[in-house]
């Protein structure tokens, strides 16, 4: 999503399904942004309306729970559980039947302090009664659910952890905040499963596994101040055999230890190149691994490149021999062509006159500004389905080989946006991805807004829902107003007659009763 770090965690992908014989399936357990990476869910039966009136009354909205703090991870379905971010560091585990918190793990940059670090700093040592402090308040609000008290507790104990390290040892204090005025957006990427474990990354530099359970397998640290620009770097990790991918680098790590396997430098030659290049996807062509990640298509056995694409924030969706993605004002799509001992190649097939790729049509063609795309686009039966910022929906033939004949239709769609335009809400536009479930596409705004349409190559809307939750207070000082839409930039997954979207305070389970 990454704009700002609110649009990152929609930015951000684990692996795509495939619909040829060249491009094979992922393993089916494995689950993380997006669900499968591709934001389709094709055997889900979910309902199409849902609502709440002025009085409160739900209509499909089966159960909604406070949450510590925001996220833009999209949540993960584990079996029975679901697990959710929350900033700065911490991961949370629900029961995904009624919504009721199993447990909480803040897993930040206290875990890496090492005794030669407290040795060189004393003063670390009064992070040691925080940090028990900090796991009773997460036992307390497992048990007892959201309360003022708890919010604030755990609030300050976070900020009097990380004002210790600012005093005693910088490279273990959190990079700068982006998002609003106490915490930025840590917890952008969401965790992925391979239905054993919960593997997860951070802008707090940690990246680990936890068991089902919240047992932690292993963790490792690394600061990511240094390399810490404006929209964070929050890149959703991915799993493809026994590695574990994540972004800083690009690297990948054996799942079952932590152990780095292979590392890919992709920081800029220069100062004039942009790194923020997010979105990671993994697939399998021609019988091997691949992984995009960094803009780079790489191979998931040893990380040697083989293709770079363009500079882009969302991740691209892969289906048949395609890469298909939106960057900018625009799209491209990339035909690969497998190579003898498990390499390729990758051509781009739709070319405007400057560079792989074209332009989309402008939502304001008097203005000449393009319009901007932070979600994913979405592949169905041959179309793609491409999402701007302010709802100008653009929908591109992934056949067609000119960018004349690439585009369907371009419709600016009627969503509500109830939330006042500043940055944090209208400013920052749509970030969740559009997904497809059982026969209908999804798309979600900002605040609430959640649009059902049939696919195809002409607009047919189905319904126009709201959740309809006013926030009379935001969290404590760091919201900017008392009085507002729920903000919706994560996106939303489904499962058999449920769609699960994660709010900046709420997690919401919608489905007919």
């Amino acid at each position: 999503m990454s704009t700002t770090s609110i649009a990152l965690c929609s930015v951000l992908a684990l692996f795509v399904t495939a619909a040829s014989p060249g491009l094979l399936a992922q393993e089916p357990t494995v689950v993380g942004w997006r669900g499968d990476g591709s934001g389709r869910y094709p055997n889900a039966n979910p309902p199409t309306t849902w609502s709440r009136d002025d009085s409160g009354a739900k209509k499909n909205i089966l159960w909604e729970t406070k949450l510590p703090c925001y996220s833009w991870a999209t949540p993960i379905i584990v079996g029975d559980k679901i697990f959710v971010r929350s900033d700065p560091y911490d991961l949370i585990c629900l029961n995904k039947k009624d919504g009721k918190i199993l447990w909480i793990r803040s897993h930040g940059p206290q875990v890496a302090v090492t005794d030669e670090d407290r040795k060189a700093n004393p003063g670390l040592a009064a992070i040691d009664p925080l940090v028990a402090q900090l796991k009773q308040v997460n036992d307390a609000y497992v048990e007892k659910g959201s309360s003022p008290e708890l919010l604030k507790q755990k609030h300050d104990l976070q900020h009097q952890i990380d004002d210790i390290f600012l005093k005693n040892d910088r490279k273990y204090k959190l990079p700068k905040d982006m998002w609003v005025e106490s915490w930025s957006e840590y917890t952008g990427s969401t965790p992925c499963s391979d239905g054993t474990n919960i593997y997860f990354t951070s802008g707090a530099g940690v990246t680990g596994c936890f068991d089902l359970n919240g047992n932690l397998k292993w963790s490792n640290y690394e600061s990511l101040a240094a390399g810490w620009g404006e929209h964070g770097d929050p890149d959703s990790p991915t799993l493809s055999g026994d590695k574990f991918i994540v972004a800083e680098g690009p690297k990948a790590l054996d799942k079952a230890t932590g152990k780095q396997v292979w590392f890919m430098d992709s920081k800029p030659a220069n100062a004039s190149e942009n790194r923020e290049q997010f979105g990671m996807v993994t697939f399998k062509f021609n019988g091997t691994d691949f992984v995009i990640a960094r803009g780079n298509v790489l191979r998931v056995s040893d990380g040697k490149s083989f293709l770079k694409l363009p500079w882009v924030f969302s991740a691209p969706v892969v289906h048949d021999d395609m890469i298909n993605n939106v960057h900018g004002g625009g799209g491209y799509s990339f035909k690969m062509e497998a190579l003898p001992n498990g390499e390729m190649q990758g051509k781009s097939v739709v070319n405007g006159p400057e560079y792989p790729g074209f332009i989309f049509p402008l939502e304001n063609p008097e203005k000449k500004d393009s319009t901007f795309y932070t979600a994913s686009p979405l592949y169905h039966d041959g179309l793609l389905y491409c999402l701007s910022n302010t709802g100008w929906l653009v929908t591109v033939d992934t056949k067609a080989t000119t960018p004349k004949d690439a585009i369907v239709y371009a419709k600016k769609l009627p969503f509500d946006f109830k939330n006042p335009p500043h940055r944090k809400t209208f400013g920052c536009g749509i970030g969740a991805s559009p997904a497809f479930a059982g026969k209908y596409i999804y798309l979600t705004d900002n605040a609430g807004c959640t649009i059902v349409m049939e696919p195809g190559r002409e607009y047919k809307q189905v319904a126009k829902n709201n959740l309809d939750h006013i926030m009379d207070k935001g969290w404590e000082e760091f919201h900017w107003n008392d009085h507002y839409h729920e903000t919706t930039l994560a996106s939303p997954i489904f499962e058999e007659n449920r769609i699960y979207i994660r709010g900046e305070q709420y997690l919401y389970c919608i489905g007919e009763k």
